[in-house]
């Protein structure tokens, strides 16, 4: 039976391919396809002939009337060809042409009205030639265009009724051109236009209201232009819009409320523009947005309200800006359905606790190539579902281990090119590390950046006796150079090491035995008299890092001011010793004091004495006035 259908099927082809030429290949269907080296388009049976592809031949000129015998042809191209010549008549004779491709070619110019006969062409594809211009009278005719494609010539130049006639349009292609400018009046009777692109001209400037009229747009893409400044309200008209990239301009900002009424837009590129600043004021209500590209710019930072519109945002790609080094607190406070967040190659140089703590949903959470010195212990608290990390090629000494306790989905964190400082502190995260190595993916280069006797040594294999940790052995010289590394790297905390010692109480692991050692700490004057240091046993539970043990060694050194436990560390907060310096400013300072306090004391004094003066100066002068007034009066009985 099989057989039997392949004979009818063969029986059905022949007539065909016994009457297309050698240089074509024809379908059952109507489709021929030609190549090679023709120069005219060649016979075939017209009327079983409904597309007809001409690829890489070399035709040269369209002659007038050339389609006429083809009256049933549907879609007609020639592409990848010399043609560079067509006949102001040459499509007369073809006018239920649907769809014309002549992408290209080597066409530079095109006649007038040359398009006019097709009332029912749909598509026109003149991509990838050499037109310099576009004449108000190129596209008379074509009322039921949907598709027009000239990307990729070299058009600088058009007229502001190129496209008057060509109301039915749905898609605008002129990317890839020499526009410096778009005539404002261009676009206004194209009312039904949903995909506009523009990208890659020279446009320098955006006319006001140049978009105005094209209330159903969807797509506007203005990338890889020369646009230095946009208008406050250019988009305004486009409700509808749903993707909209201005990256690889000029702007070094961008007007306030400028992307206000754009509550369908789901993706926005604004990455490559020397942008400064950001308004407070920027983004309207965007709920359907879900791409944000914001890199390559000159910030320094961003509004805090910026995302707080953005509430459906996926991705953020917030990365590669060398001048950003500040991100307020709540700059991702609204953004419960992101899943991707990029902060790598910036200038951040912190981070606040709760940077991250309502990216709920966050799966991929990049932060490599920056300058981060250290991270909150909460950090990346409510990312139960962040599942890659990177925290690479920063400047980071320490990290507490407990720092990942929240991300349970954690399956990819880097952690290499930072600046881990190799002393007792760190061990911690060496423990994590090592429970942890197949989720660490940069393994390799996870090493130590000090001391200098361990640089480039790997994290995973540091041990408590490498870093001279075990400070309860006898040993003084031990003790010694842990206390000298500390001060050579210049901690502004020392945390006394914690180490393994038996029990020999027989209290129970509560109780606390009590000891007194004599050292000699090298890094002191040789004048120094010997340090003494108390152990005391501190009850641990199994939850603790093996970094420490159960007993604290506490140093009574003076400069020892307060001593807090944590999550099975102990930690001793110093501060410097005061030195000659501070005690000379602090007797200048009680100096002061007491001068102050005896001049006030003097002048309350003086001002009393003058007081008492003053009322018997006006006492006397009282007196004597009354003694005047009576001379008259005595004179006057005697």
């Amino acid at each position: 039976m099989r057989f039997i259908l392949l004979l009818l099927h063969l029986a059905l082809c022949l007539p065909f391919a016994l009457l297309c030429p050698s240089s074509c290949v024809c379908f059952p269907d109507g489709e021929v396809k030609c190549t090679g080296p023709i120069t005219e388009i060649p016979p075939l049976k017209a009327n079983e002939t409904f597309r007809l592809i001409l690829n890489a031949t070399l035709i040269q000129v369209l002659n007038a009337r050339c389609l006429e015998s083809f009256p049933l042809l549907k879609r007609f191209g020639t592409s990848h060809s010399s043609l560079n010549t067509i006949h102001p008549e040459a499509f007369h004779g073809a006018v239920q042409l649907r769809s014309l491709l002549l992408n290209s070619n080597a066409i530079s110019a095109l006649p007038p009205r040359v398009f006019s006969r097709l009332k029912d062409l749909e598509q026109l594809f003149l991509d990838g030639n050499m037109l310099a211009s576009l004449s108000v009278d190129t596209f008379d005719g074509l009322a039921n265009l949907t598709e027009l494609d000239i990307s990729k010539n070299q058009i600088a130049k058009m007229d502001v009724g190129v496209f008057q006639t060509m109301t039915s349009l749905i898609s605008l292609n002129l990317a890839g051109n020499l526009l410096r400018e778009l005539p404002q009046m261009v676009f206004h009777n194209l009312t039904h236009l949903k995909s506009l692109i523009l990208y890659s001209n020279q446009l320098e400037t955006l006319e006001e209201g140049c978009f105005d009229h094209l209330h159903g747009l969807l797509v506007l893409m203005l990338h890889k232009n020369q646009i230095q400044e946009i208008p406050p309200r250019i988009f305004w008209h486009q409700r509808s819009l749903r993707t909209l990239t201005m990256s690889g301009n000029k702007l070094r900002s961008i007007p306030g409320e400028s992307l206000y009424y754009l509550p369908n837009l789901t993706k926005l590129t604004l990455y490559k523009n020397p942008l400064l600043s950001l308004p407070d004021q920027l983004v309207g209500h965007m709920p359907r947005l879900q791409e944000l590209y914001l890199y390559g710019t000159n910030l320094t930072t961003v509004p805090q309200n910026l995302f707080a519109n953005m509430t459906g945002l996926r991705m953020l790609s917030l990365h590669y800006n060398e001048k950003l080094s500040f991100l307020p607190k709540n700059v991702f406070c609204c953004l419960p359905n992101l899943q991707k967040l990029s902060l790598r190659n910036n200038n951040l140089q912190s981070l606040h606790a709760d940077h991250f703590s309502n990216l709920i949903n966050i799966r991929i959470l990049l932060l490599s190539n920056n300058k981060l010195q250290s991270l909150p212990t909460t950090i990346f608290r409510n990312l139960q579902n962040l599942a890659q990390l990177e925290l690479s090629y920063n400047l980071l000494r320490y990290i507490a281990a407990n720092v990942f306790m929240d991300a349970r989905a954690l399956r990819s964190v880097s952690l290499g090119g930072n600046q881990w400082a190799c002393i007792c502190r760190i061990m911690d995260i060496v423990e994590w590390i090592r429970a942890n190595q197949k989720l660490v993916s940069d393994l390799d280069v996870v090493v130590c950046h000090e001391p200098d006797r361990l640089k480039n040594h790997p994290l995973v294999s540091l041990t408590n006796s490498s870093l001279h940790c075990n400070l309860i052995s006898h040993s003084p010289p031990t003790i010694a150079a842990a206390r000298h590394e500390e001060r050579t790297l210049s901690l502004s905390s020392t945390i006394t090491a914690i180490t393994q010692e038996p029990h020999t109480s027989t209290s129970g692991p509560n109780s606390a035995l009590t000891r007194t050692i004599s050292l000699h700490d090298p890094s002191y004057s040789s004048s120094l008299s010997p340090i003494t240091t108390e152990v005391f046993h501190v009850n641990t539970h199994s939850g603790v890092s093996g970094a420490f043990y159960d007993a604290v060694v506490i140093d009574n050194d003076p400069d020892i001011v307060h001593n807090n436990r944590h999550l099975g560390w102990v930690y001793l907060w110093t501060v410097p010793d005061p030195g000659l310096h501070n005690t000379l400013l602090m007797s200048l300072h009680i100096v002061l004091i007491v001068t102050g306090v005896i001049l006030i004391v003097a002048t309350a004094y003086a001002l009393y004495h003058l007081n008492k003066v003053m009322w018997a100066l006006g006492m006397t002068v009282t007196r004597n006035r009354i003694i005047v007034r009576r001379l008259p009066s005595l004179k006057g009985r005697l």
